[in-house]
């Protein structure tokens, strides 16, 4: 696959055809996430950037696309799929499966393939938990296999516009031995969204991460 960009244009237009369809029946959901990370020991250098965009209506979230790089544009990753979220009183559960390719000068060409489970817990109107894992599945000879625990975090609510709490983190892989991140997390929220701020201990050093949630009716 020479050109991501137009494959995943092309996912993109089929997904949205398919969400047209149901519209009809449900209204449309969109979700702007922007993330980053930074170092807290010099150089403070980027650790990594995300940008993602995703449109639900009802079940469904057609399409799922995204951008990834560590802080340059050499080797980046843009990635696009689908899913859908059932949820009841106490558990909000969303599975997205997510095709995902290395792209830049510096990159090997990796095409992946991720199953990308999120599990929202509600223990009371206060104390909320969230687990988001997933495995990478090599689709080329180019890419390897990992094992990503992206966040697994218990969170308290303070009121209507604050919440912190304390999580994990971790990863593991073909090259790669398991590398465990332990973090805490405070969320402020108003109406310009949701800003998550975390402090997080890395392998020789911690990093803070800005992870942002914008979700609005319409596109």
């Amino acid at each position: 696959m020479r050109y991501p960009i137009f494959f995943l244009l092309f996912v993109c237009a089929c997904l949205r055809a398919g969400v047209a369809e149901s519209n009809a029946s449900s209204h449309l959901e969109s979700s702007y996430v922007v993330r980053t990370g930074e170092q807290l020991e010099g150089p403070h250098v980027l650790t990594y950037r995300l940008s993602e965009y995703s449109l639900q209506s009802g079940h469904w979230i057609l399409p799922d696309l995204g951008y990834y790089d560590t802080g340059g544009v050499t080797d980046r990753i843009v990635f696009g799929g689908g899913g859908a979220e059932f949820k009841n009183r106490h558990i909000d559960y969303t599975q997205i499966l997510y095709v995902a390719e290395e792209t830049g000068s510096a990159a090997h060409h990796q095409r992946t393939f991720w199953i990308w489970p999120v599990v929202d817990a509600t223990y009371t109107s206060h104390l909320t938990s969230e687990v988001a894992l997933y495995p990478t599945i090599p689709i080329n000879r180019a890419a390897r296999w990992g094992f990503d625990i992206d966040r697994a975090k218990m969170e308290y609510a303070f009121g209507p516009h604050f919440k912190a709490g304390a999580g994990y983190s971790a990863c593991v892989g073909a090259i790669t031995s398991w590398t465990s991140k332990p973090l805490a997390t405070a969320t402020f929220t108003n109406r310009a969204g949701a800003w998550e701020f975390w402090l997080e201990r890395m392998p020789g050093g911690a990093q803070v991460q800005l992870r942002y949630v914008l979700t609005r009716k319409g596109f």
